[in-house]
């Protein structure tokens, strides 16, 4: 028996080790050299069997070794079962939570996801009640609710009468590409929506909460009110809004979401990798927080928060962006198809001044002008390529 295990060693093993039985019998153990309650047990069994006066031969001592073992052991399985039984049960708890907050929607997301409309439109689409369509032809237009909700200027000069039930109810406004519409709501704050955007709103929001729905980009100005927060929902997150100002970037057809703080603050509310469901991360004035929906991360980082919200105001602010992500910005703001030949070229970077006043082609060809590319129009279709050098 190795003595610099001994402090390791339980009551079945001093008797189960002749020379250590022994020693107990004679009294020589040290109670130094083992866990005290493991000598105290080894010297209780050992009354127990001597005042019965067992002798044990080999076999005995093997069988009581034996028994012993086995005791400890159904110990140990009960113990562990107890074990796997509670976490499982813990598995099962946290499991139920989560497919809860992953599956449950929020009442104006279940209205969204009900309002189909057709993306080859050329006007904007106001929709009371999901119902009744107002369309909108201009390329730049204007929404404004009366505070009660009850009366919609469009331009300055339609207005709409709304009965109570559509008061009651959510609108929507869907813009499609080569399009904007600018929102005032109920409650005074402006929404910028930007090209092949969906808004759904409350005509007239309750007493509690301030909620609206975005699929698109947008550019927020929020009324403060400390009693009732501003909600923007998406469907892969969701912003909580005191007052302040920012843009959302959350098309269906984008690997990230994308939120640039201009004043004011936010608290971000986001699905992340983990078993514990969704996770809350506040912003700062001047960042950008982009989160990533196959990763579900989000990383935030100092940025001009001009350059994500000035397409409201006619222009962009291009630094080292791909031209990948150019082109698609403009497709969407034209609606026009733009095709780069390459990955590679798609993957070349451009910085400067873009004035939305012009024509698709006007402005690829400024970007044309300061890179090695060409362009080619034909049948609604812009092709971007490698300049070709003569000869």
């Amino acid at each position: 028996m190795n003595r610099d295990n001994n402090q390791k060693q339980r009551a079945e093993d001093i008797l189960s080790d002749d020379s250590l039985s022994e020693s107990l019998i004679n009294g020589e153990i040290q109670q130094t050299e083992f866990q005290e309650e493991e000598l105290l047990l080894a010297g209780r069994i050992h009354q127990v069997v001597s005042a019965n006066r067992i002798l044990f031969g080999e076999d005995q001592k093997n069988l009581l070794d034996q028994r012993i073992i086995d005791s400890i052991n159904r110990s140990k399985r009960n113990k562990t079962f107890a074990w796997v039984v509670s976490a499982a049960a813990l598995l099962i708890m946290v499991g139920l939570t989560i497919f809860f907050q992953l599956n449950s929607q929020s009442e104006i997301s279940d209205f969204a996801s009900t309002i189909s409309v057709k993306s080859d439109l050329d006007y904007t689409q106001l929709l009371l009640s999901g119902k009744k369509v107002v369309q909108i032809d201009a390329q730049e237009s204007k929404i404004a609710y009366s505070g009660n909700g009850k009366e919609i200027r469009i331009d300055e000069q339609k207005v709409e009468q709304l009965d109570e039930a559509d008061i009651a109810s959510y609108n929507t406004v869907v813009v499609p590409y080569g399009k904007r519409t600018q929102i005032a709501l109920s409650d005074n704050s402006t929404i910028w929506l930007n090209s092949g955007s969906k808004l759904v709103y409350p005509v007239h929001f309750a007493d509690n909460k301030r909620e609206v729905f975005l699929d698109g980009e947008a550019v927020f100005v929020v009324t403060p009110d400390k009693n009732h927060p501003f909600h923007v929902v998406t469907r892969d997150m969701e912003i909580k809004v005191l007052g302040t100002v920012f843009d959302l970037c959350a098309y269906s057809d984008d690997s990230t979401v994308n939120t640039v703080l201009a004043h004011g603050s936010v608290e971000l509310i986001y699905k992340r990798g983990s078993l514990f469901g969704s996770t809350k991360e506040k912003m700062v004035p001047g960042m950008l927080a982009v989160y990533d929906l196959a990763d579900e991360t989000l990383v935030q980082k100092k940025v001009n928060t001009k350059d994500y919200t000035s397409w409201k105001d006619g222009y962009l602010v291009m630094e080292k962006n791909s031209l990948g992500s150019i082109a698609k910005k403009l497709s969407r703001y034209y609606n026009v198809p733009i095709e780069i030949e390459s990955p590679e070229l798609a993957g070349e970077t451009f910085s400067g001044y873009l004035d939305l006043r012009n024509s698709a082609v006007q402005v690829l060809s400024l970007i044309s002008e300061m890179m090695d590319i060409e362009l080619e129009q034909s049948d609604h279709l812009i092709k971007i390529r490698k300049k070709q050098t003569p000869g």
